[in-house]
């Protein structure tokens, strides 16, 4: 392992969930400037949200206009974005989320609009034109020569049919016909996961991003291969890179809280369980729930953690120690 991977992941803890995502611009656009050349103290007030419904978190948004300089800012984890200090005018904003096309929208601030008002505006991101015509939106096979394609493609059979060694040899095949087949190591080291062989997954996920940096698959299987050692730290930073790359990925910030849980860190904890939630409450998040109950019982925060407890109990009905948690959540009841 290279010992500079680790420490340029390790930089990414100063990132983590300490100043948010939410961004403060000042606009000076004044289009439609009043005859008293304008104060500037109209707002503007956006929510973004992807084409599932659910809220673009950490989206970035311009805000533009013909005699402005561009205002830039990002949407929080709730899809919302907030701009002061803007004059009357005309406003283009501008809206790119990891993955869709770029949207746009008109917003024009009257100059006879009272002052101090905030204007609102609402961007729904389209899906990808390429995935709903059904066309792959990621190229893996671009570049990759025939022979080694075909020995990846059987391998992703195989890793379906849960053959992990026969899947392994595979992708080996391929990487041995094309060493640079970030797709194929990527793969193998998933196949490795399944058989617990974690350092020689680890290495096959780095090698992965060593020849794509924005492989954030491989990224985040680092980070969880990490979090299976109990390298939290490095975890942590692993999975806060994720986030930057892709802001609504909500397993990113489930395993991004349970590794500062382990770190004792139970505010930046609480902060990353509950985006989670808020991305994605399904039984793929429902560790956030479980987590955030233990911390409140440590908190002696009692009805929160029934609730939370309970939340997961839902989720997940058949959980190995559901009897016992069920106990605790009358408890916690019963006490609060």
């Amino acid at each position: 392992m290279r010992r500079t991977f680790f420490c340029f992941f390790a930089l990414m803890l100063a990132f983590v969930l300490t100043s948010g995502f939410e961004v403060q611009g000042q606009g000076i656009g004044d289009r439609n400037r009043p005859a008293d050349g304008g104060d500037g103290s109209y707002g503007l007030q956006g929510r973004v949200y992807l084409p599932n419904g659910k809220p673009a978190v950490n989206a970035s948004v311009a805000i533009n206009s013909a005699d402005s300089i561009p205002v830039n800012t990002r949407t929080d984890l709730n899809g919302v974005f907030q701009i002061g200090s803007l004059r009357a005018g005309n406003y283009t904003v501008i809206v790119r989320a990891e993955g869709f096309p770029t949207e746009q929208e008109l917003v024009i601030i009257d100059r006879v609009a009272p002052a101090g008002r905030t204007f609102t505006v609402v961007v729904n991101i389209r899906p990808d034109a390429r995935e709903a015509a059904g066309t792959p939106s990621d190229s893996k096979l671009a570049g990759v020569p025939k022979a080694a394609a075909e020995k990846y493609q059987r391998g992703v059979e195989r890793l379906k049919q849960n053959d992990t060694k026969g899947a392994v040899s595979l992708f080996d095949e391929a990487i041995a016909v094309h060493p640079t087949f970030a797709a194929a190591h990527y793969e193998k080291g998933a196949a490795l996961l399944k058989e617990n062989n974690l350092d020689n997954a680890l290495a096959a996920f780095v090698r992965a991003i060593e020849i794509d940096q924005k492989h954030f698959q491989a990224k985040y299987s680092v980070g969880y291969t990490h979090y299976l050692k109990k390298n939290y730290e490095v975890a942590a930073a692993v999975f806060a890179d994720v986030i930057k790359q892709q802001g609504n990925f909500a397993e990113a910030y489930m395993y991004l809280g349970i590794s500062y849980y382990y770190l004792k860190d139970n505010a930046v904890a609480e902060k990353a369980l509950k985006a989670a939630i808020s991305l994605k409450d399904d039984p793929s998040t429902a560790l956030a729930h479980r987590f955030l109950g233990g911390m409140y019982i440590q908190g002696d925060r009692k009805a929160e953690a029934a609730m939370e407890l309970q939340k997961y109990l839902d989720l997940v009905p058949n959980a190995p120690d559901a009897s016992r948690l069920k106990a605790t959540v009358e408890d916690l009841k019963k006490k609060s």
